[in-house]
């Protein structure tokens, strides 16, 4: 050991200590104190024992002077440390580590290469590197944490952030440390790599530990005992009970509590926070009413910062008359002689008679039902009802005249005033009598509401119409006439009266005059002096409904054309006629005959496009069609996939079985249905045959009826579609048939016919599953996987293979020579591949020449119903009609019952089956939803694109001026979505800044990975998976990575399905949603919601499927008040828009103007009519702030490796995907 020579920094620092800190730091560095010390010439770390103690220390040389600091706060401690640090600095020299990752002066990494006896590889190297920074932190901070281990084994459990206690003394160098650390993994049978057994040595630790452990367990039993003795008995809680005490002038609330005689007046803030506190330490217990009048006294006290009732307030009387509704109250609302106040049904009602004490005026004297005259004021306590509070008693009363709230017994008024129209009028109205000397004099008549109502064109426009209302009030006889105008009813005539007679009108049947009129959303033109509403295409119906829930007392006169609205309907009759017939093919035609109305063909045709609605005809009437058809009747039309209301001329091709349906008789021909039923009769239908003894599997039940079905399609020359929910084994079901096909055509066929080949045609993805399925199932079929077009030999195809397997972009460049072979069967499989018509895909299938064809899928509608159309195109030719027929018939049409034709029309050729009717013994499956709310760049960002597409899309305000920009509103849409996402995908800039909901998906991830648990992680975007990636790589996590660019699927599939890690696997939402079974995840999480709900529910089904033993979960990931949250919202509100045909149609192509205005809106809470989001929501907005900053460092990091290649990408690689 070579020792240097002190420099005159070193020779400073050393002088600077007083004598007594040197000779005992000297002491100590002799004696060997100094454990442990490391660094270089700037910096030494150290580490010193004294007197059982261990101190820390730090040394730093900046310019020419040596600063140190010590972790004891003994200053005389502190230098003597520092001292012997110094020394024994000099005393290694040369020799001094640079850092503590060493045995006995041999390197970690030396030491374990000298016990295996061969060098570490990367991922072993790698490790040690790890183990070393958690040891060179717990030799600076002299703790290790969670997050420490979590960086060695991701399945340990970040249970806090307060540091760990694995070692009953410190760590004397970083093996023991590794000893340490390898026990408290074991221990929690977490593993460790297997190389690191050759410098771990559990028995010796566990020794070691024993002890200590036991003497924690016993030390924390004994802590948990003494603070149970400790705990002061639990206060047994005591009776406290309410009452409110009131006079006609104020009310107060009195308390009392258990074994207390006197009660108390609630008059001080104190007071009531003393109870208060009682009351949150479940101190105080009380009966329902007294916690009612409580409650109520807190939320008033409260709002109006009172603690007592002021009577002479209006608000404190509002408050009382809400109390006196109580039930529960009663006897707990007092008089100041404590005798509870009796709440009684009898009212109290004015009286008008003659004043005794003036005879120039009448007396209006307030009395009881029994005519006792009240003698003291009394208090109004205005509400619904109106209440009338005595010293004792409260009476329902007559309605509020005065504005004071205090009522005095009798009022006099002067006879002038009441002997007049408005004083009877206001007599009636405070529901007084009249004075005897007046009852002669004054008669009682109704008025009744009058409505005139007619059209009037060209208000506003040359072309527009309106519905114009006079709307007046008319006395029986013709004695009074008002007309209601903007500002209220204007007397327009009175019948003058002889001599002193009065008349009074009762205007009950006016007052919902006003309100009627505004359902219909009238209102009063001044130059009309009429009121008036635009009549819109919806008007009809609208009009309809509301003279229908009109009063009876109100008089309407309605002009002749208008009225035809409320006429009842023209009835008609319908049949089909068969005009053309083909062996198993009919040409239908609709034929409709109307009942006791004379009307053009045009008019009928009309009538008939209305579909039950009115049309406006000619000479300006309305009239509507009802088409006859009793409930079996429309339910046979319907089961045929036939409409009612097609009045085109235009001939419907239907197979025969498509027509076989016994009720639907009575709508055809005889001589029709006879030829119809003949034909079907020849079909054969019970097609059962057994499961072919050459398969090597048990099919399920619900697999045997779905072979069962292929059989049926083929015995009869039909091509069909299998559309099984996936992981339902439509594979399993197909090669079955493909057996059971071989034979049927051996044993109905020339023995010298000879067998074709199957085709299957199957994204890339699918290949290794049919050779993996067939091999296992089907050992004697001879299956090839096309590889490259070079590999097609059409000879080996004819002599020597049974099944041939290739995909759609092989379809497409070997479709001259396919079309040279005589299939068997054509299998398309994920054949919604083929969904547009005019794809080449598409357009290579139809022309394939094949006996049978068959469509399997899990979702044969993605986008529109024109989708369907092209997959029986290739399947069954002809049986939806031609392209421009089906575009008519089913694809433009809002009519939701031609998806049900629809549906009718395909039933005899296809099947399906959903998880939920088949695979009972299949595992639920969870979907929560996890919002993130938006913060910072993140947050503004969004806000700045959302005001630029609102402007961008100012003017939009139709469903059509929707459907034409759509492309547009698409694009803007596309942008706030990757922005919800992360605001590193509109541009690489901001790839640094956070992603609330980049934060919600490791805050998932954290929790799943410390389960155990396997875990898809889907995204729409490419460029978002490689943002996730390169986090993941940063913090040295497993996962797998699967895009649409990936070119060793079956290598990544097979590396996820087999690793006992808790890993993440990253797939593209187009590449990873066809074909795959990943059985080993139980946990989903969808990063972005899809337009097309029916996508993400292939996504989970690539785990939720046949062969999962587990529940599956599936989180979806959603940014708060942003579009995703709204399209959301909307899909649910959509859901059964398609689901009656086999899926979800395209989400997008349906957005009407006012769910664009929806999804638009900012915000999320500033809004009454958003609908709330489903229940079962799980919120991670709030992250900790150690949390967070974690995560912004990591990101960080990852945005610098991201950066370079997101640059790069283009909008392109995303829809590749």
């Amino acid at each position: 050991m070579t020792a240097l020579n002190p420099d005159r920094a070193t020779l400073n620092f050393l002088n600077s200590f007083p004598e007594a800190a040197r000779k005992r730091g000297e002491h100590l560095q002799e004696e060997g104190a100094v454990t442990q010390i490391f660094g270089n010439h700037l910096f030494i770390q150290g580490r010193v024992e004294d007197n059982g103690g261990v101190h820390r220390t730090t040394l730093r040389l900046q310019g020419n002077r040596w600063f140190g600091s010590c972790s004891t706060e003994d200053e005389e401690t502190s230098g003597a440390v520092m001292f012997a640090a110094m020394l024994e600095r000099l005393h290694r020299g040369e020799d001094l580590p640079e850092s503590p990752n060493e045995f006995d002066d041999t390197p970690i990494v030396d030491l374990i290469e000298e016990k295996l006896d061969r060098e570490l590889d990367d991922k072993e190297a790698d490790f040690i590197f790890r183990v070393e920074k958690r040891y060179r932190r717990y030799v600076i901070e002299g703790e290790i944490h969670d997050h420490d281990m979590v960086r060695l084994n991701p399945r340990w459990e970040i249970a806090s952030y307060e540091p760990l206690e694995l070692w009953p003394v410190p760590p004397g160098d970083i093996l023991e440390f590794w000893n340490y650390l390898g026990y408290a993994f074991d221990k929690k049978n977490l593993r460790y790599p297997d190389f690191m057994d050759a410098i771990t040595d559990l028995e010796d630790v566990q020794r070691r530990m024993r002890d200590w452990e036991q003497e924690r367990e016993v030390a924390a039993w004994y802590d948990r005992i003494e603070s149970v003795n400790e705990r002061p008995p639990q206060e047994i809680p005591h009776k406290i009970e309410f009452r409110l005490v009131s006079t006609i002038n104020e009310a107060r609330v009195e308390a009392r509590e258990e074994y207390e005689e006197e009660w108390v007046s609630l008059r001080e803030k104190g007071e009531i926070e003393r109870i208060l506190k009682l009351f949150d330490a479940s101190a105080l217990r009380m009966d329902a009413a007294s916690q009612i009048l409580w409650e109520h006294f807190l939320r008033y006290s409260e709002k109006t910062g009172e603690l007592y009732l002021d009577l002479e307030n209006e608000e404190a009387c509002c408050f009382m008359n809400l109390l006196f509704h109580q039930k529960e109250l009663k006897g707990y609302m007092v008089n100041l002689d404590e005798r509870p106040f009796q709440v009684v049904d009898e009212p109290l009602s004015w009286l008008c008679d003659d004043d005794p004490m003036d005879s120039n005026s009448f007396a209006l004297q307030l009395v009881t039902q029994s005519d006792e005259k009240v003698s003291h004021s009394v208090r109004l306590l205005p509400g619904r009802t109106e209440l009338y509070q005595s010293d004792e008693t409260v009476f329902p009363g007559p309605p509020r005249w005065l504005e004071d709230t205090e009522i005095m017994p009798r009022y006099s008024i002067p006879k002038l005033v009441i002997d007049s129209l408005e004083g009877v009028e206001f007599l009636r109205k405070i529901g007084s009598s009249l004075p005897p000397s007046m009852k002669r004099r004054v008669t009682d008549l109704d008025l009744f509401p009058h409505l005139k109502m007619w059209v009037e064109q060209g208000l506003t426009a040359a072309e527009t119409e309106h519905l114009v209302i006079d709307v007046k009030a008319l006395e029986a006889k013709g004695r009074r006439e008002e007309k209601l105008i903007k500002a209220g009813w204007d007397l327009i005539k009175q019948e003058p009266v002889k001599g002193k007679a009065l008349l009074r009108f009762a205007r009950e049947k006016l007052y919902p005059i006003p309100e009627i009129l505004l359902q219909m959303g009238l209102t009063y033109d001044e130059k009309l002096e009429a009121f008036k509403g635009r009549i819109t295409k919806q008007f009809p119906e609208k009009f309809a409904e509301w003279i229908e829930a009109m009063p009876e007392s109100v008089e309407l006169d309605i002009e002749a054309k208008l009225k035809t609205i409320l006429s009842d309907p023209v009835t008609a009759a319908i049949r089909f006629e068969v005009v053309n017939q083909e062996i198993d093919w009919f040409d239908l035609r609709v034929v409709i005959d109307v009942e006791g109305v004379n009307l053009s063909k045009a008019q009928i045709r009309q009538l008939v496009a209305a579909r039950g609605g009115y049309v406006r005809m000619d000479d300006g009437s309305w009239m509507r069609l009802e088409i006859k058809l009793d409930p079996e009747q429309r339910d046979a039309v319907t089961r045929l996939g036939l409409d009612p209301f097609d009045l085109s001329g235009e001939t419907h091709r239907m197979h025969a079985m498509q027509l076989a349906d016994p009720k639907a008789a009575e709508v055809f021909d005889p001589k029709a249905w006879k030829r119809i039923k003949d034909r079907a009769r020849d079909i054969k239908i019970d097609i059962k045959p057994d499961v072919p003894d050459s398969l090597n599997a048990n099919l399920r039940p619900y697999q045997v009826e779905g072979y069962q079905f292929l059989a049926y399609l083929a015995t009869n020359g039909f091509g069909g579609i299998l559309a099984d929910d996936m992981g339902l084994g439509k594979t399993i079901q197909s090669i079955t048939y493909i057996l059971w096909l071989r034979k049927y055509i051996e044993e109905t066929k020339d023995a010298k016919t000879k067998i074709g080949p199957a085709l299957v045609v199957c994204p890339k993805s699918v290949l290794d599953v049919w050779a993996t399925e067939a091999g296992k199932f089907a050992p004697e079929l001879t299956l090839k996987i096309l590889r490259t077009r070079d590999d097609l030999d059409l000879d080996e195809v004819n002599n020597v293979l049974d099944i041939l397997v290739l995909n759609y972009a092989q379809l497409r460049v070997c479709g001259d020579q396919l079309n040279k072979v005589r299939w068997l069967t054509v299998i398309l499989d994920e054949g919604q591949q083929i969904k547009n018509p005019d794809s080449k895909a598409a357009k290579c299938a139809r022309e394939l020449d094949a006996e049978n064809r068959l469509v399997l899928t899990g979702t044969p509608i993605e986008n529109r119903l024109m989708d369907m159309w092209s997959l029986m195109a290739f399947a069954m030719p002809g049986v939806l009609g031609t392209r421009a027929y089906f575009k008519r018939r089913f694809d433009k049409r809002k009519d939701p019952s031609s998806q049900n034709r629809l549906a009718a029309r395909l039933r005899p050729f296809l099947l399906r089956r959903t998880k939920g009717q088949v695979a009972k013994d299949l595992p639920p499956r969870t979907e929560e939803e996890v919002f993130a709310g938006m913060e910072g760049i993140q947050e503004e960002l969004y806000k700045v694109e959302l005001k630029r597409i609102q402007q961008a899309l100012l003017g939009l305000d139709s469903d059509e001026a929707v459907k034409k920009n759509s492309f547009a509103i698409l694009q803007g849409l596309m942008r706030l979505r990757q922005i919800c996402c992360h605001p590193g995908l509109i541009d690489p800039k901001w790839l640094k800044e956070e992603s609330a909901k980049m934060n919600a998906l490791f805050y998932l991830l954290d929790q799943l990975r410390e389960e155990g648990h396997k875990v898809l992680v889907f995204s729409q975007f490419v460029s978002m998976l490689d943002i996730i990636k390169m986090r993941l790589e940063v913090e040295s996590r497993p996962f797998n990575y699967l895009t649409g660019q990936t070119k060793d699927r079956k290598g990544e599939i097979e590396k996820f399905q087999t690793t006992k890690d808790a890993s993440v696997f990253l797939l593209s939402l187009k590449a990873g949603g066809a074909g795959l079974n990943l059985t080993s995840a139980s946990y989903v999480i969808l990063y972005d919601p899809w337009w097309n709900p029916a996508v993400e529910n292939q996504a989970i089904d690539r785990t939720h499927r046949i062969g999962q033993k587990n529940k599956v979960i599936a989180y979806r990931l959603l940014t708060r008040d942003s579009v995703e949250e709204k399209i959301r919202i909307l899909q649910h509100q959509k859901t059964a828009l398609v689901t009656n045909i086999l899926g979800d149609e395209g989400f997008a192509s349906n957005l009407g103007v006012d769910d664009l205005q929806f999804i638009l809106s900012h915000g999320g809470s500033d809004d009454d009519e958003i609908p709330p989001p489903p229940p079962k929501v799980a919120d991670v907005e709030k992250v900790t702030t150690k949390k967070k900053s974690t995560v912004q460092k990591v990101a960080k990091k990852a945005a610098k490796k991201v950066a370079k290649k997101a640059s790069k990408k283009d909008s392109k690689k995303d829809s590749k995907s």
